[in-house]
C-alpha cells in the first residue's frame, strides 16, 4: 500500500505548503494505484490543487507517479494554470564554454554563491545565442539559420523548419506570446539594401517574417517600417508587444523613439523617449521585473545611469539612479545594439541585478552603489526568463483556438 509517509520528501513539501486545514498529514493515505487505475480517497480537485502548488522539478517527478497524474500534468489546461501561479521560478541563462549554456538561480547570485548552483546544459543546437523568451520557452538561433524553441526546464525543443529569415546583415530578433489564441511568435526583420554601400533608408526594403509555433508556418510581410531602422538585435517582449529603439539609419546609433510589435494583432506602434538625451548620450532599452525600462546614461564617461520604466504601459517614471565605480561608466557606455535586463531582490534593502552584455552587476538597494560583478563567457547579454512545464511540441500544429478547461 502506497502511504504518504512512502512518498519522497518532495511530497511531503507540497502537502505542507498548502496546508490543507481539513486533512491531518498523518491521515492522507492513498489507496493501491493498479495498472488500470489510480483512484484515491482524496478527491480530484485536492490533487490537482495541490500539484497546481508544486515548483516545476517536483512537477515533472509526479509525471511518473501513474498514467492519470501525467495526462493530467500535461494538459493544455493545467499548464497554463501552473504557469499563472508559478511566475516566480526565474533563473539567468547564458553561454558557457563548449557551446554548453549556464543556468543560475538568482537568489545565490546575489551573494556570490554562483558556482554552487551552476546548472549546464547542451540546446538543441550548436552555437546559438537567445532571440528572446516568454513563459519559459527561449528561442535560439545560429548563424547558420537554424532556429529553435526550447524548453530547457522539461528539456523539450522543436525546431522551425523552412526558415524564411536572415536575408540580411542587419537581421533583427524576436520572441513573444499572444495570448488571445495561447500562441508563441518569433519575429525576424531583415533589411534589404540595394548594394552594400547605400544606407539612403528610402531605398532600402524591409521583410517581416512571422513564425506561428500553434500553426507551425510563417507569414511575410513586405515595407512594414520605412524610413525606420530597429537599432537592438533582439527585441524586448512586455505585456504582449515586442519592444526595440529605433533611429533614422542603419549607421545612426542615436536613439529617436521606441517602435513597438503587437503579437497578438501583429499591428506595429511607437513611443516617445522619457526625456531628449543631450550629445554623446545613451538610452538602453531593456526590462525591470516586468516593465519596460530604459537606462540612460547622459554623457560618455559618466559613472551614473537614470533608470526609467514605463509603468502600466503608459507612462514613463524615473524609478532611482544608480552609481557605478570610478571608469566603469566607460565599460558600460556601449552601443544600444544591445539591452539589458534588471531584477530587484524581494528584500528588506531590495538589493539590485543588473544583467548586461558580459558581465551581471548587483547593486545595493539601498545606496544604489555597485557592490559586486560577475564575469559572464560571450557578447550577448544573460536572459532572465521565468521556467515552467510548458511543452513546444504540443502547441504545436494545434490551430485550434485558447484550450478550454475541461
Amino acid at each position: 500500500m502506497y502511504s504518504f509517509l512512502g512518498f519522497p520528501a518532495w511530497i511531503h513539501g507540497a502537502i505542507q505548503i498548502i496546508q490543507l486545514k481539513f486533512f491531518s498529514w498523518n491521515a492522507l493515505i492513498f489507496t493501491p494505484i493498479s495498472t488500470t487505475t489510480d483512484d484515491s480517497i482524496l478527491p480530484n480537485e485536492i490533487i490537482t490543487d495541490i500539484l497546481l502548488r508544486l515548483p516545476n522539478k517536483s512537477l515533472l517527478k509526479c509525471t511518473c507517479v501513474s498514467k492519470s497524474w501525467h495526462q493530467l500534468i500535461s494538459s493544455p489546461h493545467f499548464v497554463n494554470t501552473h504557469l499563472k501561479l508559478n511566475r516566480n521560478y526565474h533563473r539567468v541563462l547564458f553561454p558557457g564554454i563548449n557551446g554548453a549554456f549556464k543556468f543560475f538561480s538568482i537568489n545565490p547570485l546575489f551573494n556570490k554563491q554562483q558556482q554552487q548552483v551552476t546548472v549546464h546544459m547542451y540546446p538543441p543546437t550548436s552555437s546559438a545565442f537567445v532571440v528572446g523568451s516568454a513563459n519559459g520557452l527561449i528561442c535560439l538561433c545560429n548563424h547558420a539559420g537554424e532556429t529553435y524553441i526550447w524548453n530547457p526546464t522539461i528539456r523539450k525543443s522543436k525546431e522551425l523548419l523552412n526558415s524564411k529569415w536572415g536575408t540580411s546583415f542587419y537581421t533583427k530578433y524576436g520572441f513573444g506570446y499572444d495570448d488571445l489564441c495561447d500562441d508563441y511568435k518569433a519575429v525576424f526583420v531583415d533589411y534589404c539594401r540595394s548594394s552594400y554601400h547605400d544606407d539612403d533608408m528610402s531605398n532600402m526594403r524591409t521583410l517581416v517574417n512571422v513564425y506561428s509555433l500553434r500553426t507551425d508556418s510563417w507569414t511575410t510581410l513586405h515595407d512594414q517600417l520605412q524610413g525606420i531602422y530597429l537599432v537592438n538585435l533582439y527585441a524586448k517582449f512586455v505585456h504582449g508587444k515586442l519592444y526595440w529603439v529605433a533611429s533614422s539609419g542603419i549607421r545612426d546609433h542615436n536613439v529617436r523613439n521606441i517602435i513597438s510589435y503587437d503579437v497578438a494583432d501583429e499591428k506595429w506602434g511607437s513611443l516617445e523617449l522619457p526625456i531628449c538625451g543631450e550629445v554623446n548620450s545613451n538610452f538602453k532599452l531593456g526590462v525591470v521585473g516586468s516593465d519596460l525600462s530604459l537606462l540612460y546614461t547622459c554623457r560618455l564617461g559618466d559613472t551614473t545611469s537614470d533608470v526609467w520604466i514605463l509603468k502600466d504601459c503608459r507612462v514613463w517614471t524615473k524609478l532611482f539612479t544608480i552609481e557605478y565605480p570610478q571608469n566603469a561608466g566607460l565599460y558600460i557606455f556601449s552601443p544600444p545594439i544591445l539591452t539589458f535586463s534588471m531584477h530587484l531582490r524581494r528584500s528588506n534593502k531590495g538589493d539590485i541585478l543588473l544583467s548586461h552584455p558580459g558581465f551581471i552587476m548587483i547593486f545595493d538597494g539601498s545606496t544604489k552603489r555597485l557592490e559586486h560583478t560577475i564575469n559572464v563567457e560571450g557578447c550577448n547579454p544573460p536572459e532572465i526568463y521565468a521556467e515552467s512545464i510548458v511543452n513546444p511540441l504540443m502547441i504545436s500544429g494545434h490551430c485550434t483556438s485558447k484550450d478550454n478547461p475541461q
